[in-house]
């Protein structure tokens, strides 16, 4: 009977051990959480909650942009007096003022360019052919230079432009 108290002894040390552990954790963890302060005098008050601004949008609907290739194709048939079923008409470049292109008919050999610019009315072609435009022809509408560098004037000499 002797070793029961040893017993006793050693179970209630443990206890008190596995106790006070338990009990210094709780305080140690306690004083590490955030307290919350307050603000100083005169200073910004800040909320415990974010604060969710909604500001209303205005839906802004695209512009619509139109699709001119019909427009100038419409023009270069218009000019040569061709349609869709006769000739091939290609943009190879559209400035959206100036465009130029090729027309090919289908029942020949070989085609031609054309040179069409926009004006207040719409799409016009200004010239249809294999050879230089002349001078008077493009005048009127400005094309830059890389799209028509040459043409030619009233005598049919070349003039670079």
């Amino acid at each position: 009977m002797r070793n029961w108290w040893k017993v006793g002894f050693f179970t209630l040390l443990i206890l008190f051990i596995v106790g006070g552990s338990i009990f210094a954790w709780y305080f140690l963890v306690k004083s590490k959480t955030p307290t919350s302060t307050p603000p100083p005098a005169g200073g910004p008050v800040f909320s415990p909650t974010p604060t969710v601004t909604i500001k209303p949008t205005v839906a802004l609907t695209p512009t619509p942009t139109v699709d001119e290739t019909s427009l100038i194709k419409q023009a270069v048939y218009k000019k040569t007096g061709l349609d869709e079923t006769q000739a091939e008409v290609t943009i190879n470049k559209n400035t959206g003022k100036h465009a130029t292109g090729n027309i090919k008919e289908f029942e020949a050999v070989g085609g031609a360019y054309w040179l069409a610019a926009k004006t207040s009315s719409g799409w016009i072609c200004v010239y249809d052919g294999q050879a230089q435009p002349t001078c008077e022809q493009i005048a009127p509408y400005n094309f830059p230079k890389d799209m028509v560098p040459e043409c030619l004037d009233e005598n049919g000499k070349v003039v670079k432009r």
